[in-house]
């Protein structure tokens, strides 16, 4: 398996979430929900899905 680098600059006023999968050598990232929460689901040991609530202060 080759090394993989992964490089990700911090960007004002965001969460970035980076998942990385060795089993399947994959990288994912995405922007965290404002207010609420994210959920990375695994299957055997693989990410599998990354489910989004959002919800809001009352």
């Amino acid at each position: 398996m080759e090394d993989l680098t992964i490089k990700q600059a911090i960007e004002p006023d965001k969460v970035i979430i980076v998942v990385l999968d060795g089993k399947r050598g994959i990288a994912r990232k995405c922007e965290a929900v404002e207010h609420g929460s994210t959920i990375i689901e695994t299957v055997n040991g693989k990410s599998k899905k990354i489910t989004f609530i959002e919800s809001y202060l009352t």
